[in-house]
């Protein structure tokens, strides 16, 4: 019993691993559907300080800045049309991150 407990142990330490990260892709996949709406759109967030912040929303062709706080949410204004500035974002994957690394 005693010359096989590492392997069992190594290998229900490799099983358990595996089975966490699976799980949590499952998890995380279904959390992403079940909160997508088409109707409204999460446009920016600018935080103001731990518990407050600014947001802005797109509910169909309207826009809404709100108010969040610890107390709750406010509407500041409804605004019918904004012109919105577009970020460009890079997906970089992890091999070119490493690629850098490794030529420093």
């Amino acid at each position: 019993m005693t010359s096989y407990y590492p392997f069992v142990l190594l290998f229900a330490s490799i099983f358990i691993i595996i089975l966490a990260f699976f799980t949590t892709r499952l998890l995380s996949g279904g959390y992403k559907q079940s909160i997508s709406n088409k109707n409204l759109k999460f446009i920016e967030k600018l935080p103001l300080s731990l518990d407050k912040s600014l947001v802005l929303v797109q509910l169909e062709d309207h826009f809404y800045l709100m108010y969040i706080g610890k107390n709750g949410a406010q509407l500041i204004d409804k605004l019918d049309s904004i012109e919105l500035k577009e970020t460009v974002t890079k997906n970089i994957s992890f091999n070119d991150i490493f690629e850098k690394f490794k030529k420093k």
